[in-house]
């Protein structure tokens, strides 16, 4: 018998169902029956009848005490539920429901799959049901990349997470940054290989004076997704919104004007030979003047066009775009929850059958362990190197049983890590420093992300600190959220990706207020490390700048109050069908220069 109320007993013996046929699930689907179920699953699991109230079936449909009774009501005339209202005091309402539930979403998936229907598919993974009922192989064969309606080339792919900011004066993820680049263009872009900014937006730049006024002379004819064509006006808009959203990111600008419609000029209180490297970075992304900034929509001039999605957005190839048209002609995002324990992500072909070239590459980034220096915890100098000592990312990796391959950190940035050794720990020594400093405080709070990965290496310190006497508590954090100084949290784990201008992401990193540095560090540090970053104005090349960092790095790590574990080494998976999978600076795919090749049987 399917899952439901039993069969009742007619006049003559016979035994039929309370429920009349149903209509399939796979002609369309029916949200508030799936978010119902969802729920009612999620609570109770598999279950002949639920019980129901008002109150709960209003909560998990967002609606009115009215409108949930229409909604009841008409699921069960449909046939899709048995709904008996609870008659007097203490007697709850029930809900039965006609199909099971693991082939109602079996038929539902395979439909929708063949259908192509993306956007549905990503709002059903995030209703909650079981994974595995509905990212099936059907599924994931949705996206990838391949060939949709009226034979455009399309990438349908997926991201994780809530997004975060994506206005260029707080954004401060990777993912964001990376959208935002196939959106919107910067005055010039960095060429990691050479060292060196190159011409984009401007296509030549110069100071006439060492460094305090800097000169922009724009391409012309540039135009923007909403058709107007770029002027210096526009350029101006955005660095005089900067200034104000973004102080920090544009210190010691004290004008900015266009001589002319293709020129801009800026002034600054004191020469800066470092500045033109900031205006090739996210936050400098240019807007158009006449168009307010919709993060739902952004618009610039960009190799794609924003459109909005249900469950996801679309980016569009802009025929137009100044550097060439995108060789694919538009790629679909949908968020869909992160599937903990399965395989990383891989690029597909849709349709064809998948032999994936696998590599391992490091990730630009680093990730770390940072005191809360306005908690009384941190104040402790022993306290601190004692946790330092028992975060041996080496033993982690190993007690763990991590299959991802380890790279310690000694420094931000990877290459620099691969040229220094790992640093050694050791739990004598670390049992030595918590003697000295005879921490009797509550539990240390340990900030985490709620991602499995995090949550491992948190509990793993928790439990190594535990057999010393060092109480720890781990507090999973949400994923679009940040701790702050006044926060109940002693220590959190974190991470920072770098973008192709490595110096820039390190001084944009310790400047942006938005990030854990500037919320956490102490202020004596913080005003040490300024100072040092000031160097970079006159910094005369790469190894002055080189240098620096190190004299910096050394700063924030003397006194224990931030350590460096290890940086990210991902395993990527790419159809051998998918030309050009050029990595941006953040290690994602390069939208624009992605194109698919002949697909044979």
């Amino acid at each position: 018998m399917a899952q439901g109320e039993r069969g009742k007993k007619t006049h003559n013996g016979q035994t039929v169902s309370p429920f009349p046929v149903p209509p399939t699930l796979a002609t369309a689907p029916d949200w508030p029956y799936l978010s119902l179920r969802a729920a009612l699953h999620g609570r109770d699991g598999v279950q002949d009848w639920h019980r129901v109230t008002l109150a709960d079936a209003q909560a998990w449909w967002g609606c009115s005490d009215r409108t949930a009774k229409r909604h009841l009501a008409r699921l069960h005339a449909s046939g899709r539920l048995v709904y008996t209202p609870g008659r007097g005091r203490g007697n709850t309402s029930r809900v039965a429901f006609a199909g099971a539930l693991e082939g109602e979403l079996a038929a539902l998936t395979a439909h929708l799959a063949a259908a192509g229907a993306a956007a549905d598919l990503a709002r059903l993974s995030r209703l909650g049901f079981p994974r595995a009922w509905v990212l099936t192989d059907a599924v994931r064969g949705a996206f990838g990349l391949g060939v949709g309606p009226a034979g455009t080339d399309r990438l349908r792919t997926v991201v994780t997470r809530p997004l975060t900011s994506l206005d260029p004066l707080t954004v401060n993820s990777a993912a964001e940054a990376h959208l935002l680049t196939q959106v919107l263009d910067p005055l010039l872009l960095f060429d990691p290989l050479a060292g060196t900014l190159r011409p984009h937006l401007a296509h030549h730049w110069g100071t006439p004076d060492g460094g305090r006024r800097w000169v922009f002379h724009l391409r012309k004819g540039v135009q923007f997704h909403h058709g107007r064509t770029l002027d210096a006006q526009d350029v101006c808009f955005t660095l005089e919104r900067v200034r104000r959203g973004a102080p920090w990111y544009l210190g010691g600008v004290l004008d900015v004007r266009a001589p002319s419609p293709f020129t801009v000029q800026v002034t600054l209180d004191r020469p800066d030979l470092f500045f033109p490297r900031r205006l090739a970075h996210e936050q400098a992304l240019i807007l158009p003047r006449d168009v307010p900034f919709n993060e739902r929509r952004p618009v610039g001039t960009g190799a794609f066009r924003w459109h909005a999605l249900d469950g996801g957005f679309r980016l569009e190839a802009f025929d137009a775009h100044f550097a060439g048209r995108p060789l694919i002609d538009e790629v679909e995002v949908f968020l869909v929850p992160e599937l903990r324990g399965d395989a990383p992500p891989a690029l597909d072909v849709s349709g064809v059958p998948e032999d994936p070239v696998e590599r391992w590459v490091p990730e630009n980034s680093v990730h770390f362990l940072i005191w809360n220096a306005h908690r009384p915890a941190a104040r402790s100098a022993a306290l601190r190197a004692a946790v330092v000592e028992l975060h041996d990312i080496r033993a982690f990796w190993q007690e763990s049983g991590r299959a991802e391959r380890l790279l310690p950190a000694t420094s931000f940035l990877p290459r620099r890590s691969l040229g220094r050794p790992p640093r050694g720990h050791s739990l004598a020594r670390a049992q030595a420093l918590l003697r000295e400093a005879a921490y009797a405080g509550p539990p240390l709070r340990v900030w985490v992300l709620d991602l499995p990965g995090a949550r491992q290496e948190a509990d793993w310190l928790a439990a190594r600190a535990a057999r010393l006497g060092l109480p720890m508590q781990v507090v999973p954090a949400p994923l679009d959220a940040l701790p702050d100084a006044g926060d109940d949290v002693d220590l959190a784990f974190m991470g920072e990706i770098a973008g192709w201008d490595e110096h820039l992401s390190f001084w944009s990193a310790l400047k942006q207020p938005e990030l854990l540095f500037r919320r956490l560090l102490p202020a004596d540090v913080l005003r040490d490390v300024d100072a040092l970053l000031d160097g970079y104005r006159v910094a005369p090349d790469p190894a002055a700048l080189e240098a620096l960092m190190t004299c910096v790095e050394a700063r924030l790590l003397v006194g224990h109050h931030l350590h460096l574990t290890h940086h990210r080494v991902k395993r990527r998976a790419v159809h051998p069908l998918i030309r050009d999978v050029h990595p941006d600076a953040y290690g994602r795919i390069d939208f624009k220069r992605l194109w698919l090749g002949d697909v044979r049987p």
